[in-house]
């Protein structure tokens, strides 16, 4: 019997990569929320990770692009602001800070992403906010960042999101590959995560984090594959 690698793949892009033709990619539902965005930044941001998504779900649910059946329906209120989901295809996650957008994509399983931006100032109290009681402080900022991208990804993986407090997560130090220790009131999840580090270019941190997907084969492509 051949057993099957589960694969997961993760494209990266850049605000330099929008083009117009990516906003005609968007739903009537997704150019409001857009427009509902200030800064250009914010909506370039927006405007990739749907492309991205549209792009890479088109060929494997063979539909054009503009017709990828996308739901944003929040889990607490069901109004069109969660994080995307196609009915009956692959699970995915979206995550964006600075100039990098990260777009996950896998057919076997639920599926977090995280990117942060690590240049940004980070409010004093944050490591309370972040770390649980076993983790050691931090030494730097750039450690805080590892922690937070590495419970970020958790945490979209599960669909908890905001609602799990970091404080009761417990992952490996920023030095070692990112695991899950511990997680309260959770310890059925500890061994179905697989966490890989990612490459998002200098001056990012990013991790991702997969359920149930046991020796996954993770591969990076840039946008540009997707937008050719």
């Amino acid at each position: 019997m051949v057993v099957t690698r589960p694969t997961c793949d993760v494209w990266w892009a850049t605000l330099s990569d929008v083009r117009p033709e990516h906003v005609a990619l968007l739903n009537s539902v997704e150019h409001g929320r857009r427009e509902r965005y200030v800064r250009t930044e914010d909506r370039d941001r927006f405007t990739l990770g749907v492309a991205m998504t549209r792009l890479a779900l088109g060929p494997l649910l063979g539909l054009p692009p503009a017709m990828v059946p996308l739901t944003r329906a929040c889990r607490d209120c069901g109004e069109p602001h969660g994080p995307p989901a196609v009915a009956g295809g692959p699970l995915l996650s979206v995550s964006h800070s600075g100039d990098r957008v990260a777009m996950a994509l896998s057919a076997h399983g639920p599926v977090g992403v995280d990117v942060e931006e690590c240049s940004r100032q980070l409010d004093n109290a944050i490591e309370r906010h972040v770390l649980a009681p076993a983790e050691s402080a931090a030494p730097d900022d750039r450690g805080i960042f590892a922690y937070w991208t590495r419970k970020e990804a958790l945490v979209k993986a599960t669909g908890d999101g905001l609602r799990a407090p970091m404080t009761e997560i417990t992952v490996s130090p920023p030095d070692e590959p990112p695991r899950l220790i511990a997680w309260s009131g959770r310890a059925d999840l500890v061994g179905r995560i697989t966490m890989r580090s990612l490459e998002p270019g200098p001056g990012y941190a990013a991790c991702l984090a997969l359920i149930d997907q046991p020796g996954a084969e993770v591969c990076e492509h840039a946008a540009a594959e997707l937008f050719r």
